[in-house]
C-alpha cells in the first residue's frame, strides 16, 4: 500500500466508526493528518490502483492519472471517506464489463432482499408481472456472475 493510502487508514482509525457519523461525507475526514491534502485516489473495478495528493484550498484543480485498461472496467475518483464520482465505463473490444463475481452476487442478493420486503405490497393485479422483472433481474446478475473471473 502506499503512504497516501496507509494515511487514510489510520486517519480513519482516529475518527472511530466514520461511516455512522454524519454528515456522511465530510471532506474534513479525506484530510491527511493535520494538513490540507488529501488523497484523491483513481479506483478501477472498486479497487485503488493510483493516488495523488492535492492540497484541498477551496480552488478548482487539475488532476490526472494513467493507467492499463486491460479489460472492460469501471474506473472512478474517491476521496476516501469523503467523495466518490460516478463511474465511467470502458469498453476494450466492445466486450461487457465484468469486474467481480463478488460485487454481481452483492447485487443479486440485493434483488433477493428486495423482493422479500416489497412482494407482499404488491397488489394482485401488478405481483405476477413485477415477480417476472425480479427474476429478469436475477437472471441478468447469475449472467453476470457467470461471465466474470474474477
Amino acid at each position: 500500500m502506499n503512504e497516501a493510502i496507509d494515511a487514510t487508514i489510520e486517519q480513519l482509525d482516529v475518527f472511530g466508526n466514520v461511516w455512522e457519523q454524519k454528515p456522511f461525507w465530510s471532506i474534513e475526514r479525506g484530510r491527511i493528518g493535520n494538513t490540507r491534502s488529501i488523497a484523491v485516489e483513481l479506483i478501477v473495478n472498486g479497487k485503488a490502483v493510483a493516488t495523488k495528493n492535492i492540497t484541498a484550498d477551496g480552488s478548482i484543480q487539475d488532476i490526472s492519472f494513467e493507467t492499463m485498461i486491460d479489460k472492460s472496467s469501471w474506473v472512478a475518483l474517491r476521496i476516501l471517506p469523503s467523495s466518490h464520482t460516478n463511474p465511467v465505463f470502458v469498453l476494450v473490444e466492445d466486450k461487457p464489463i465484468r469486474a467481480s463475481k463478488q460485487s454481481a452476487a452483492w447485487c443479486l442478493q440485493g434483488v433477493d432482499q428486495c423482493w422479500s420486503q416489497k412482494s407482499a405490497k404488491f397488489s394482485a393485479a401488478e405481483k405476477e408481472e413485477a415477480a417476472k422483472v425480479y427474476q429478469a433481474a436475477r437472471q441478468a446478475y447469475q449472467k453476470i456472475i457467470d461471465e466474470s473471473v474474477e
